[in-house]
């Protein structure tokens, strides 16, 4: 059988096992995906453990997608790139981490036809899969590109390194009349507070799937759950070397485009 699962804490609430287990199920893979709720303290073992139970791989989800790259014996260039693992392939007894929320956020832009050249960016949080966004808006050449987070410091690390502006979390709410674009990577459901902001024919885009996604007249708003079939999507098939069947995925999270 070809294990893997998802590592993160608390885990309350994953749409990744439906979504991995109904691709399983579709290619008649004897597979299985299964939630790993690990506390900090025991991120080394519990990552060390997965390679002695013979998982293939495993996701990594808030809060280790940075701390688990310590415990891994090879990073790929993609995830080195946006300092941040959300990919776990065990092959020969060695954990190789990679990063598929690069591809899944790129690709869900596509699909969503959201053009982020010459447009006002705003990113909201500065923790793992705002560093994967920020490589991507980075490369999209944006007129202007702007971070915030509650920590400061985090925010001016992850400006810096793409090359955006740090601003005030105070400062949030009169951005946010200027910008063409907000994505929200943040754990917090900020749509009563930003979306009666917005201007006509922005967009504001939830990284968080989580939440019931509201409607702003003249605002597009969608949120992560086509980013995270995506992203999925491709760790399916670094795990299983083969073309995960996307509309399958989609359907077992309940996603209609």
């Amino acid at each position: 059988m070809l294990v893997t699962g998802i590592i993160g804490y608390p885990l309350k609430i994953t749409l990744s096992p439906p979504m991995h287990n109904s691709a399983f199920k579709a290619l008649g893979i004897d597979g299985i995906y299964v939630q790993l709720p690990v506390k900090e303290e025991k991120l080394k073992e519990a990552v060390q453990g997965l390679a002695a139970l013979g998982f293939r791989g495993f996701n990594v989800t808030i809060p280790y997608k940075k701390q688990v790259m310590k415990y891994l014996d090879e990073i790929s260039d993609d995830a080195l790139s946006v300092d941040a693992v959300n990919t776990v392939l065990i092959e020969e007894n060695k954990l190789k981490g990679c990063n598929t929320d690069t591809y899944g956020f790129e690709e869900s832009l596509n699909r969503y036809k959201i053009n982020l050249k010459n447009k006002k960016i705003m990113l909201i949080g500065a923790g793992g899969v705002a560093y994967a966004c920020s490589y991507i808006i980075n490369k999209k050449n944006p007129a202007n590109f702007v971070i915030t987070d509650i920590i400061e410091e985090k925010a001016k690390k992850l400006a810096k390194i793409y090359q955006a502006d740090k601003i005030s979390a105070q400062n949030t709410e009169k951005l946010a009349v200027e910008s063409d674009i907000i994505l929200n990577a943040t754990p917090v459901d900020l749509q009563d507070k930003l979306l009666p902001l917005l201007k006509k024919d922005s967009v504001y885009y939830d990284i968080n799937y989580k939440f019931n996604k509201k409607e702003q007249k003249g605002v597009k708003v969608v949120n992560g759950s086509l980013m995270l079939v995506l992203q999925g999507a491709r760790a399916f098939s670094i795990w299983t070397g083969q073309d995960a069947p996307v509309e399958v995925m989609k359907k077992a999270i309940g996603l209609k485009i």
